[in-house]
């Protein structure tokens, strides 16, 4: 109601319908109500003011005569639409003045933002553009989307809506633990308890609840680099020390800087961006080293479900003996980003303190999700539709490697496939930021690397295309366009 926005000094030497104005026009020019936005009837709004309607019908008649607002016959007063355009300069003054008087947050955040470098994909881009190539996203047109609604539906039950009013901060829905553990971790090779696994709100939220309790005690952490930045960005938030470590072909090196930190996070199947798979001597010498040197091990198993290799390499979890691997996961990436259901698998200890400290911060992920997919994974739903979607990943990505040797074939030695996604990098230093922008122009998006390294120069020819959300008949033209951007750029830089 806009009146609760009106402040009304009767000893001021502005008269009320002055007063009344300038708050309305404030207000119209800061955005705070939309066009066509309906004003109070004039007899109204000076009783709710306690005004005469006289100083209520002459602000009104100041403000719709300079385009504030507008009156329609029998329909009273509303936000005029070309409001939000308007430059009064006394209007302007006054917002300006407004917002010189409040609190200075960005003062208070400089030195400490949370706003660091970090993935993000926009919105809309299913919608924003033609040829999205897009990582970590389902194509909604092959999700089974009536089994989905079958699953829903059967977890909004009388019994289970009766579960909704209990508190499940100290349990997660049986079903889908039992599930997770049978359908997801088995195949990976991780034998778990029940008390062994925590529900968590996506795989990032495991990831911080895991950093959170790890970090305490230990403050140095070892990441990839390149790497997935949101692993650093949580340690560097609470003031840990973050040591960038260097990769070869066999995933991260076990150097003697990565033999110094309290904790190592290892994206082990599919290496977030390069895709690189940790070899299985590799994993094993990790294990053997960090229980040598008492250091844990946090395990972001990223797409592991599509991996293309049927004998994949079992998980750093599935062969850790000594309790120090702190196993997080998602099914975000494999059915949709916004259900945010995560897990994070370790000790019973660990998990009895990592439940603790969960209660503290949300509690429990909704119930209701939970049970949605516990119901979606015990009906055998998530079974057949993983091996839909590894089938199509195959696919997509066999489509993609024709259409990049076609038309952008200086890359043939260049690009590795995993998963969803194929990320690769130019050897003439080609500024992928700039890239991004060109194609984008024609309706084609992709991600770029610069924010994944530890310098964000040495990332900035590097970038990432995913074929998860587009249709495969639609990629042959796509990469044809980016290899238009791509000419387009060099002739600038020429």
């Amino acid at each position: 109601m806009i009146e609760n926005f009106i402040r009304l000094d009767r000893h001021s030497a502005e008269s009320l319908q002055m007063q009344i104005r300038r708050q309305i026009a404030i207000a119209v020019v800061s955005g705070r109500f939309p066009p066509n936005y309906a004003l109070p009837s004039v007899r109204g709004f000076a009783q709710r003011l306690n005004v005469s309607n006289n100083t209520v019908s002459l602000a009104y008649d100041a403000l719709r005569q300079d385009g504030f607002i507008a009156s329609k016959n029998r329909s009273g007063y509303y936000i005029s639409p070309d409001a939000h355009a308007i430059r009064d300069a006394a209007v302007m003054r006054d917002a300006a003045r407004e917002d010189a008087d409040r609190f200075d947050f960005k003062a208070h955040f400089r030195g400490a933002t949370y706003d660091q470098p970090r993935t993000t994909k926009p919105h809309d881009a299913l919608v924003r553009f033609r040829f999205p190539f897009i990582c970590g996203h389902v194509d909604p047109n092959i999700f089974p989307v009536g089994a989905w609604r079958e699953c829903v539906r059967d977890s909004v039950n009388s019994l289970q809506i009766r579960n909704w009013a209990m508190d499940f901060s100290t349990v997660d829905d049986p079903l889908l633990v039992q599930q997770l553990i049978l359908r997801v971790l088995q195949p990976r090779g991780i034998y778990a308890n029940p008390d062994e696994v925590l529900i968590t709100v996506g795989g990032q939220n495991a990831l911080y609840i895991a950093l959170k309790l790890l970090l305490s005690r230990r403050g140095v952490l070892g990441v990839e680099n390149p790497g997935y930045p949101e692993a650093a960005n949580i340690a560097r938030m609470d003031g840990h020390r973050v040591r960038h470590l260097p990769m070869d072909e066999e995933g991260l090196i076990l150097s003697p800087e990565a033999l110094e930190c309290g904790c190592l996070y290892v994206t082990t199947t599919h290496q977030h961006p390069t895709t690189i798979t940790m070899s299985e001597p590799r994993r094993h010498a990790f294990l053997e080293k960090t229980r040598e040197k008492g250091i844990f091990i946090i395990e972001d198993d990223y797409e592991a479900e599509t991996t293309f290799d049927e004998k994949a390499v079992p998980a750093l979890k599935a062969l850790d003996r000594y309790g120090n691997v702190i196993y997080v996961g998602s099914l975000t990436k494999s059915l949709m980003p916004g259900l945010r259901i995560g897990f994070l698998v370790a000790d019973r200890d660990f998990v009895t303190e990592a439940r603790s400290f969960r209660h503290h911060i949300l509690r429990h992920p909704p119930i209701n999700n939970q049970n949605s997919v516990g119901l979606f994974l015990e009906r055998g739903h998530f079974d057949r539709f993983i091996a839909r979607l590894r089938q199509e990943y195959i696919a997509r990505s066999e489509v993609m490697r024709k259409a990049l040797h076609t038309y952008l074939p200086e890359l043939d030695d260049r690009v590795r496939f995993g998963g969803s996604s194929c990320s690769l990098s130019f050897a003439d230093m080609l500024d992928t930021l700039a890239l991004q922008e060109a194609a984008a122009r024609r309706s084609v998006y992709f991600e770029e690397l610069s924010k994944n390294f530890e310098n964000p120069e040495d990332g900035r020819s590097w970038m990432r295309i995913g074929y998860s959300c587009i249709d495969k008949a639609l990629i042959p033209e796509g990469i044809q366009r980016l290899s238009e951007a791509v000419a387009e750029l060099r002739g600038l830089q020429r």
